[in-house]
């Protein structure tokens, strides 16, 4: 062989040895760029700016919200088939609403949300009558046939006292929802959670997601349940996606099927979303009441579901993510009354009959070992076999809060003393155009209650119809219970109560100091 041959025929290995070697040292040249990209630099290599004594704390708070108010009561299965006599109807169903905006809000207007708003009516713009006056109260109320509704707040200044607060009210004398239901506008958040009656057959509980952003967006729905611990296979769909603007609905009594009790969680990961649970319960032809479920505060060891009164049928529904145990007692005038132990297991809804509330009572509260969750359903029964209820979530008790309350209904405010010491706190009552009607003092002793009547703040036919509680110490939780005067001309029972908003602005800090080494 000649030796141009030998030569060429050595040069393919090498040749094949460069590009094997080009390869891999690109492989390893990407490997490296993208662990660069995941892993964190040395600590040496980042600016620190900690929170020190000479530091500047900014604080940041947003100046718009947007809340949402559930559609009138419904009924899940609305069909028309099968003979009219036993079709399902919500009857003579009428809906009332009221808004309110406190403090240093300088506009407010109510609009249709949801499929409806393309072909709603104008907006409701809150206003006040007097812009000269000291309270800064802006009202609007209307009533309601169908559809949702969309409060968008803008405020000068996010300050305690300042927000807005709504609520609707439904009522029914004939048809599958005879009695009252009502519910407090909802603010949006990524997270929100439940405690729900139980599943069994014949009662509906509709999830209700709403997505007031410009983007859609998919929330997860996690149930657990009575029977056993731990997070339950739903037996539907545990995904939700959720319009732009819109809102999507899911039956948990579907997917939960036989439980005495459900604590349920909805979470977003991006966008903020509002959710409530309209439950309808019926035995057979019978009307057994209805309810909005609203989301959950924070869980706590003292925890008081106000406006259960004497009479009252109650069940506590109890949840907590750790073992634990409490004392469940009637919170009275002159303090607490015992009920019941209750141990409490993880992951798992409790559920405590506590029978008929005693003379006296005014709510059940919680003392407990850990954190929990409590909800109550406070029942009555009417003529016929008919019964309705409502659903109590513990208070949340605030600096600020204020409530609405809807045209045609009455209102009875019950303030509960969390506290083991004496609490005072005042009730500040407006009128119909967010003049200021009368404001009361109320001393509460240690874990003590007491029932104002919305009715006896009233300045002669000005009623009070917007209220709000101060309440600096934090130590007072509160609700108002409603209900319709002869509703049914006195045979149907009908009851309801609605929580106040927390008028107190969401805080953000933002430390900063003067560190010459941050610059190299």
């Amino acid at each position: 062989m000649s030796r141009k041959a030998r030569k060429s025929t050595s040069s393919v290995p090498r040749r094949v040895m460069r590009v094997v070697t080009g390869i891999i040292t690109m492989i390893v040249l990407i490997a490296l760029f993208a662990a660069l990209m995941i892993l964190p630099g040395p600590k040496s290599l980042i600016d620190r700016v900690q929170a020190t004594t000479d530091a500047i704390d900014q604080t940041v708070s947003p100046t718009q919200s947007e809340t949402y108010c559930p559609a009138p009561m419904a009924l899940a299965d609305s069909g028309t088939y099968g003979d009219s006599e036993f079709q399902a109807t919500v009857g003579n169903l009428a809906t009332q609403a009221r808004y309110a905006a406190f403090g240093s809000v300088y506009s407010a207007s109510v609009a249709a949300f949801g499929d409806d708003s393309a072909s709603a009516s104008s907006a409701v713009t809150l206003k006040d009558d007097d812009a000269t006056d000291e309270d800064q109260v802006k009202t609007g109320s209307e009533k309601i046939s169908q559809g949702s509704r969309l409060i968008d707040t803008h405020m000068l200044t996010a300050e305690a006292g300042t927000g807005t607060a709504g609520s609707i009210a439904s009522w029914a004398s004939d048809g599958d929802l005879k009695g009252v239901s009502a519910a407090s506008c909802v603010a949006t958040a990524l997270r929100q959670s439940f405690l729900l009656p139980s599943t069994a057959t014949g009662t509906t509980q509709q999830l209700i997601v709403a997505n007031p952003s410009t983007k859609p967006t998919t929330v997860d729905v996690s149930v657990w349940g009575s029977k056993s611990a731990g997070k339950l296979t739903m037996s539907t769909q545990s995904t939700l996606t959720v319009p732009a603007g819109g809102e999507s609905t899911l039956e948990l009594s579907a997917a939960a099927t036989a439980q005495d009790g459900l604590y349920a969680t909805v979470s977003s990961k991006e966008t903020p979303i509002a959710a409530v649970v309209r439950v309808v319960s019926m035995d057979g032809l019978t009307s057994k009441g209805s309810d909005f479920a609203m989301p959950l505060g924070a869980a706590s060891n003292a925890a008081v579901a106000s406006s259960v009164n004497e009479g009252d049928k109650a069940t506590a529904y109890l949840f907590a993510h750790v073992d634990t145990r409490t004392e469940l007692s009637w919170i009275t005038a002159s303090g607490l009354v015992h009920a019941q132990d209750v141990t409490v297991k993880a992951g798992q809804v409790s559920v405590v009959d506590l029978g008929d509330a005693p003379k006296g009572a005014l709510g059940v509260m919680s003392t407990a070992e850990d954190k929990l969750f409590l909800t109550v359903k406070a029942s009555r029964s009417g003529d016929g076999d008919q019964a309705d209820f409502a659903l109590i979530n513990a208070a949340q008790p605030a600096a600020y809060a204020g409530l609405a309350l809807p045209d045609d209904v009455t209102g009875t405010i019950t303030l509960a003393n969390l506290s083991n010491k004496e609490a005072k706190v005042t009730i500040h009552a407006y009128d119909a155009k967010g003049h200021a009607v009368k404001s009361r003092d109320v001393t509460l002793g240690a874990n003590a209650a007491q029932a104002v009547k919305a009715a006896d703040l009233a300045d002669g036919d000005n009623a009070a119809v917007v209220l709000m509680v101060e309440d600096q110490d934090k130590q007072v939780g509160w609700n108002v219970r409603l209900s319709h005067d002869n509703l049914g001309d006195g045979k149907v029972a009908g009851l309801a109560a609605i929580g106040p908003t927390a008028l107190v602005p969401s805080i953000a800090h933002v430390w900063a100091r003067n560190d010459s080494t941050i610059v190299r």
